[in-house]
């Protein structure tokens, strides 16, 4: 039986004002992630990647159309009911890890989880799952800058994961990370993913694209292929944002995928 869709989109528009003109960023997506995808965006800088990842998960308003998570129209809810849903359902990676630097990273991890209204004892062990989960527990007692970014990125993946979400978005996690830590934060990624939870990543690099089951590839604010990889883990294309041998031709080409046959 085919997957429950889990965040799909009717004809959606995102628009923005600057001065007298109106910049139109998505143009009619219609896209279906279903439950358990590990899914990647991708495409050129500035063709809509992050606009759309920030009006799926309620952060942006579509100018027009609709997005339907687990079946509910998202926006004909209130923002607090969006924020609600982001607070409990989906845990969030971003490129830049935001701390509080006075804590360690188990501290850091607990509070997270003070506006849930746990008790200190399910909190910390909530903590010490996760940290589990990434192979972290030993640097719990760390402050967050006294770890290498890709350590910093699997705690970003611990907090992400404590609240127990259905949805991890993560917008360009790897972009200030070296290749090997890239691929560890990828494989465990890869490793959470099998226990159904559903992925959603915005990355310029295009090695990643061997971990995801969908794809989609945005060029100029639409989606030109949706694509389902044949071969998932096998093949690695090299490069970031298309560039090959400094050539960043090839991704804006719209059948990109469908010519490497992945």
């Amino acid at each position: 039986m085919e997957n429950k869709s889990h965040i799909r989109t009717d004809k959606l528009i995102k628009s923005f004002k600057i001065g007298d003109q109106t910049i139109e960023v998505l143009k009619n997506i219609n896209i279906d992630i279903k439950v358990g995808d590990f899914t990647i965006i991708f495409g050129p800088s500035g063709c809509g990647k992050s606009t759309m990842l920030h009006t799926l998960i309620g952060l942006e308003p579509p100018t027009s159309g609709k997005i339907f998570v687990e079946d509910q129209d998202f926006y004909a809810g209130t923002e607090d009911d969006r924020a609600m849903y982001r607070r409990h359902r989906i845990g969030m990676i971003y490129q830049q890890p935001l701390w509080i630097g006075a804590l360690d990273i188990f501290n850091n991890l607990v509070f997270s989880l003070h506006l849930l209204n746990y008790n200190r004892e399910v909190m910390e062990q909530k903590a010490h799952n996760v940290l589990s989960i990434v192979k972290m527990e030993e640097k719990k007692y760390y402050r967050p800058l006294e770890l290498s970014s890709g350590q910093q990125q699997k705690i970003s993946l611990a907090r992400a994961l404590i609240i127990d979400p259905s949805i991890i978005v993560a917008d360009e996690p790897t972009g200030n990370l070296d290749t090997n830590s890239g691929v560890e934060l990828l494989e465990t990624l890869l490793e959470v993913n099998k226990k159904g939870i559903t992925i959603i990543m915005v990355t310029h690099d295009l090695e990643y694209l061997r971990y995801a089951n969908r794809i989609f590839h945005m060029i100029d604010g639409q989606v030109v292929e949706d694509y389902r990889p044949k071969r998932r883990f096998k093949q690695t294309i090299k490069g970031k944002r298309g560039e090959e041998n400094g050539d960043s031709s090839d991704v804006r080409d719209p059948q990109f995928l469908k010519k490497m046959n992945l």
